[in-house]
């Protein structure tokens, strides 16, 4: 029951570390955040808008090898029609051509979506390939302000021990910012030595007898 428990409560703990690492990329890197979710909107939005849809009355159609000529009403020639040639059979329906322009806007949105894309993925290519944690996520600092989190403090006889999933980080005779601790990563507290306090190890055992 007492494993379980420990299961559990370190669960809890690393779920901790993930949505406090995600908190930090986000505070860390606004601008980039900003172009991710502005390109993510974009395309969402892209191709949505309904194309406009214009109906052509068909006087007649004939195929000519292979194309396919279309005589349609056009009230704006002299003669009230025009002749409409295409290399394809076009959708008539109810004796009308159905003519349908691609809206502007799903243009203008597919155009933010790769221009916000191309800088996003640019920027954090170039980041990485130049270890500059300013312009990619900074991501060691961020990982560092994680594991941070994790820190908890125990005293015991005039001594403060800082641990985080039951290894000891860092201990001193006076109290100390966690934040001020160096606790780089979740790798790294895995490489600090498994400790416990005097109370614990008795609270431990007094939990496996019942007590």
């Amino acid at each position: 029951m007492l494993y379980i428990f420990f299961i559990f409560v370190k669960t809890i703990l690393m779920i901790k570390y993930l949505l406090n690492l995600i908190r930090s990329l986000i505070f860390k890197n606004p601008i980039k955040i900003s172009f991710l979710i502005a390109s993510i909107t974009t395309f969402h939005f892209a191709g949505s808008f309904q194309n406009s849809t214009k109906k052509i009355e068909v006087l007649s159609q004939v195929k000519r090898g292979s194309e396919h000529v279309y005589t349609v009403v056009n009230k704006e020639t002299s003669d009230g029609y025009d002749v409409f040639v295409s290399d394809k059979e076009e959708r008539i329906i109810d004796g009308c051509l159905i003519d349908e322009d691609y809206n502007d806007l799903n243009v203008l949105f597919w155009i933010l979506f790769g221009i916000l894309t191309i800088i996003f993925v640019v920027t954090t290519f170039i980041g990485m390939i130049n270890d500059d944690d300013d312009i990619s996520w900074e991501f060691e600092k961020c990982k560092e302000l994680a594991a941070q989190s994790l820190l908890y403090c125990e005293l015991e006889n005039g001594v403060f021990y800082y641990m985080a999933l039951g290894r000891l980080i860092q201990k001193s005779n006076t109290q100390l910012d966690p934040y001020r601790i160096k606790c780089y990563s979740l790798d790294y507290i895995k490489k600090c030595p498994k400790f416990s306090t005097k109370t614990q190890k008795r609270n431990n055992l007094l939990d496996k007898i019942g007590i």
